[in-house]
C-alpha cells in the first residue's frame, strides 16, 4: 500500500505549527495530538471501507421519535499502539474517539551511534482474532528502523489490518517501507526530502519526543 499523504488543510496547518522551533511544548503537543486525531479519522474510514469492514456493527436503536438502524464501530477489536515516547502525544485524542479500544504500549530506543533500535517494552497481545485491527502511532518515520521492528512483530501475530499514523516520513524511508511492508497502510501529514547524518528528518520538526515532553 502506498504511503498516503493527507490533503486536509487542518493537518497541514497543525504540521506547520509543529515544525516551527518557536512553538512552545504545550502547543507542540496539541499539534501532534490533532494531527494524530485527523489522520486516524482518515485511516479508520478507509479501514471500514476496505479490509476491516468487520469493525462496523449495525444495531437497532430508538431515537426520541422512532426506531431506526444505526452503525457503530466495534471498538473491542481495535488496538492502538503508541511507540514510546513520542507516540504518546497522539494517543489522547484518538482514545477519545474510540474509548473502548485496547492500548498496547511498545518502547524502543535508538542507539545514537549505530541508529539501530532496541526493545525495552513490549505490551503487544500474544494472540489476536481475525478482526483485530492495529493503528500504530509514531509521529516520525525517519530511518524506518523502529517502525520496521514493530510491524514485524505485529505481522507475526497474524494481522493483515495494520495502519501507521505519522506526522512525517522521509522520502527514502517511504520508498523502503512501501516495498518491505506492502499490505500496511501509512497515513502521514508530510513527506520530507532527506535525513541528516544523525538520522533526523530534514527539514523535519526536530525530536518529537523531546519537544512534546519538554526534555
Amino acid at each position: 500500500m502506498p504511503v498516503i499523504k493527507s490533503q486536509n488543510i487542518l493537518v497541514e496547518n497543525w504540521l506547520s505549527i509543529a515544525r516551527d522551533k518557536n512553538t512552545p511544548s504545550v502547543q507542540f503537543r496539541s499539534a501532534i495530538e490533532n494531527i494524530g486525531l485527523l489522520l486516524f479519522s482518515e485511516a479508520i474510514s478507509q479501514a471500514v471501507n476496505g479490509n476491516a469492514k468487520t469493525l462496523v456493527t449495525r444495531k437497532d436503536i430508538k431515537t426520541p421519535l422512532k426506531r431506526t438502524q444505526a452503525n457503530f464501530i466495534d471498538q473491542k477489536h481495535i488496538y492502538l499502539i503508541p511507540i514510546l515516547r513520542a507516540g504518546l502525544g497522539m494517543l489522547a485524542g484518538i482514545k477519545n474517539l474510540v474509548p473502548e479500544a485496547k492500548v498496547a504500549h511498545v518502547g524502543l530506543y535508538r542507539n545514537e551511534f549505530t541508529l539501530q533500535p532496541h526493545w525495552y517494552l513490549d505490551k503487544l497481545p500474544k494472540k489476536i482474532t481475525k478482526r483485530a485491527t492495529f493503528f500504530i502511532l509514531e509521529p516520525m518515520l525517519a530511518t524506518g528502523g523502529t517502525i520496521s521492528e514493530v510491524l514485524q512483530r505485529i505481522i507475526i501475530l497474524g494481522s493483515v489490518k495494520i495502519y501507521v499514523i505519522s506526522a512525517l516520513i522521509a522520502s527514502e524511508t517511504k520508498k523502503a517501507l512501501e516495498k518491505k511492508f506492502h499490505p500496511v497502510h501509512f497515513y502521514v501529514a508530510g513527506i520530507d526530502p532527506e535525513l541528516n547524518n544523525k538520522g533526523y528528518i530534514v527539514p523535519g520538526l526536530g525530536d518529537a519526543g523531546d519537544r512534546a515532553f519538554n526534555l
